[in-house]
């Protein structure tokens, strides 16, 4: 039997209308039901009839789409979103149903996914970074008063840019809600409960009546009905430690916070470590923000009513309630909506319902959000490309006056000045007080990087490998696998090093040592080499042999003797001159003559003395 439709039909007289981009009325508002906290990201559901069966919603899909309800005394509550769902769901009241999903253009943020770096910036001034290249920072309105501090360094790591935002803001104590308008709804950072809006019911005023179900004058005005005080355990101390490796002497940095319940069991204690501080001052806000976010969950109120125009983050004085009138702000709102009928003819004049259950926090408690979004963690050490800090510097070893480097990971695509890593410390084999091993990785080198704890923000240098671009110093391999060593490179401009090798091949083993340009050895006390201690002969090689291919060779000893013992033989070769000299005695050899000068010389043989020349002169 074909569906009887009256093409007439308006949502002009309703108190709910819902308004899409796909055209006035062909979609007619029959169902809603809505779900919004603070620091939540909102979702409407929204049941729509139409006269079309086959609705093409490719028109529609990530704009914006809104619902708005008339209230009392000209009183009205937008409630604006993406469309992000669209089905079909059937046949209702002689026409077609579809079921349409609105979130916040926020959510969408949840479909952006980046790693990238921010060094020495402010929240505010990452947030915003973040929402300009995505295209929202005109949605975006921020009052952050008391987390203003510079943070050294934060890593976006394969994390999407709502995970990263809602992380930092949960963490620092901002909480955020959103401002609807008919066709956009703006998202508000704030971090201090003075900067709550105050909710605006029908007929002005932010003064909201309790009216149970027993009384009267239900009908004119938006009321609560219901309401509940709930009480709930929770922890009563936090206390937060770190360690600051520049303020090593410290050992541990402490901040703690207690809190003010008197229940039993109440100081219970949450202790982490480590707390992600480096000074007193923020040690003692973060500490403060987890324990307000574990406290506020305790003293809420659970309320049903008639109040549409309640919304995440509202204030409003409740009057009539003999216990609990007072000061609130909305926490969270659950919304539903159930239109008349769109059917002609009789049985269409039903009427249409309202019914809204919230949840409210005493504005005099301090609030937080919980603390939900978890951080990414590196599971396992990456590689990386040392740089200079300053894209275009020319230093071949850039290092701060900490020993650290700066490093360039294959995920950062950010290639602008000064994008690099922080200053990275590298770990080496001894680090004592001025004393242990120092190498420091060069620019263009391949280190390895691991995470402290898997935190993209805590790196640390442990390693460095080889590349095609940096190959092994000992090639080819497999061949010289036998070889192992250390050959540095001259700098700046290459070209030099220095070297120490090491041939562990079998009967061929053997050190070798180069340096560029001097050797400086500083021996304190005493020195002692053997050289072919198991030599056995066979081999016209000498078993040490020293060339000075060019300079002096000098030998001084300021103290002590020179004793030379041979057991074969001694042979001391100059192609000019040779002189022994002994204060004012003196021997003076050269290709002519040997000159023998002394106050006084001695010639004592046990033997025999024996002169031979063609002339001997005597004075």
């Amino acid at each position: 039997m074909p569906v009887q439709i009256d093409s007439s039909a308006t949502q002009a007289k309703r108190i709910a209308k819902l308004t899409t981009p796909l055209g006035q009325d062909r979609l007619l508002l029959h169902r809603f039901e809505g779900v919004e906290g603070l620091s939540e990201l909102f979702e409407y559901r929204a049941e729509a009839l139409s006269d079309d069966m086959d609705i093409d919603f490719t028109g529609g899909i990530g704009k914006n789409c809104s619902v708005s309800f008339e209230s009392y005394n000209g009183g009205q509550r937008q409630f604006s979103g993406v469309l992000t769902e669209a089905q079909w769901i059937g046949a209702r009241q002689e026409r077609y149903a579809y079921r349409l999903t609105l979130r916040p253009w926020f959510w969408l943020t949840g479909r952006i996914a980046k790693s990238r770096i921010f060094k020495r910036k402010t929240l505010e001034q990452i947030f915003n970074i973040v929402f300009t290249d995505n295209g929202f920072r005109s949605k975006v309105i921020m009052k952050i008063r008391e987390a203003t501090q510079e943070l050294e360094y934060v890593t976006q790591y394969r994390e999407t840019d709502l995970a990263f935002v809602a992380r930092l803001a949960e963490e620092y104590g901002i909480y955020w809600y959103f401002e609807h308008k008919q066709d956009d709804h703006v998202l508000h950072l704030i971090d201090s409960l003075s900067d709550l809006p105050s909710a605006q019911f029908g007929g002005g005023g932010s003064v909201l009546p309790y009216n149970p179900l027993a009384g009267q004058d239900r009908r004119d005005r938006e009321h609560i009905y219901e309401w509940r005080a709930e009480r709930r355990f929770r922890t009563g101390r936090v206390e937060l430690r770190d360690y600051d490796y520049m303020q090593a002497a410290k050992r541990t940095l402490v901040a703690d916070k207690d809190g003010t319940e008197g229940y039993e069991h109440s100081r219970l204690e949450a202790y982490d470590s480590p707390g992600r501080f480096t000074t007193e001052a923020q040690g003692k806000h973060l500490a403060r923000v987890r324990l307000e976010a574990e406290q506020s969950l305790d003293h809420r109120k659970f309320a049903s009513g008639d109040a549409v125009s309640l919304y995440p983050g509202a204030t409003f004085s409740l009057i009539g309630h003999r216990a609990d009138s007072g000061e609130y702000f909305v926490v969270r709102a659950n919304h539903a909506f159930v239109a008349e009928d769109y059917r002609s003819g009789p049985g269409g004049d039903a009427e249409e319902v309202y019914r809204g259950q919230y949840e409210f926090q005493d504005k005099a408690r301090p609030f937080r959000a919980p603390q939900l979004t978890p951080r990414p963690r590196v599971y396992g050490p990456q590689t990386a490309f040392v740089v200079t800090e300053s894209k275009g510097s020319k230093e071949e070893i850039d290092v701060d006056k900490e020993g650290r480097i700066f490093v360039n990971f294959h995920w950062n695509r950010e290639d602008k000045n000064d994008s690099c890593s922080r200053a990275v410390r590298v770990a080496q084999m001894w680090a004592g007080k001025q004393w242990g091993w120092q190498v420091i990785p060069r620019v263009g080198m391949e280190v390895v990087v691991e995470f402290l704890e898997g935190d993209p923000d805590q790196p640390l240098v442990t390693g460095a490998v080889y590349n095609s671009d940096f190959p092994y110093p000992y090639t080819p391999l497999p061949d010289k696998k036998n070889i192992s060593g250390v050959k540095t490179d001259s700098t700046l401009g290459h070209g030099g090093y220095n070297e120490f090798i090491f041939d562990d091949s079998k009967d061929k083993e053997k050190v070798q040592f180069r340096a560029e340009k001097d050797l400086d050895s500083n021996i304190r006390n005493t020195e002692k080499r053997r050289i072919a201690e198991n030599f056995k002969g066979g081999s016209s090689d000498p078993s040490r042999s020293t060339e000075l291919v060019h300079g002096t060779d000098k030998l001084k000893i300021s103290d002590g003797d020179w004793d030379v013992n041979v057991s074969d033989s001694i042979k001391i070769e100059a192609k000019k001159r040779i002189e022994v000299i002994c204060g004012t005695s003196k021997i003076t050899i050269t290709p002519s003559e040997i000159k023998v000068e002394a106050g006084q010389i001695k010639l004592e043989g046990t033997a025999e003395i024996t002169q031979n020349a063609p002339m001997i002169k005597l004075n």
